[in-house]
């Protein structure tokens, strides 16, 4: 039997089941997170434990990296922190509010990034995006397909 949602026309062909869908490559969660306003707009700010896996070099405030999203689209955000404080708060900048543009992204709206294993034995490491809207349907909640 179809689920339910399938006949709807209300909805976009996107939607899919609670849980977030992969690429079929080994990688590890690194951030997870529910947007804000700022974070669309501006700057996505990133939370101090993931810092070390951006690579930024001591003496060095900021570093490109490399972002590949779900559908396989390369990107390059500029991940940053303060150069003065003690506290670095880290950031993804240039890049990043182009993309959340381009995807249409919104407050609310939840951005998963992972690491992804480096089997290469590459320098720098991958990156993978994740962007995807929750709903809700008669009372139930469901993910759209990655944004």
């Amino acid at each position: 039997m179809a689920p339910f949602y399938q006949h709807l026309k209300l909805f976009p062909s996107q939607i899919v089941s609670e849980s977030p869908s992969s690429v079929n490559m080994p990688k590890k969660l690194l951030i997870r997170k529910k947007l804000s306003k700022t974070d669309i707009d501006y700057r996505m700010s990133v939370p101090m434990k993931s810092l070390d896996a951006f690579g930024i070099r001591k003496g060095e405030h900021c570093r490109e990296i490399g972002v590949t999203d779900i559908h396989g689209e390369r990107k390059m955000f500029r991940c940053s922190t303060r150069r003065t404080d003690a506290y670095p708060k880290p950031v993804l900048s240039s890049g990043w509010t182009a993309f959340a543009k381009e995807r249409g992204l919104r407050k609310g709206d939840e951005v998963t990034i992972f690491v992804m294993d480096d089997i290469n034995g590459a320098e720098d490491l991958e990156f993978q995006i994740q962007a995807r809207r929750k709903m809700k349907l008669f009372g139930k909640v469901f993910w759209t397909a990655p944004l």
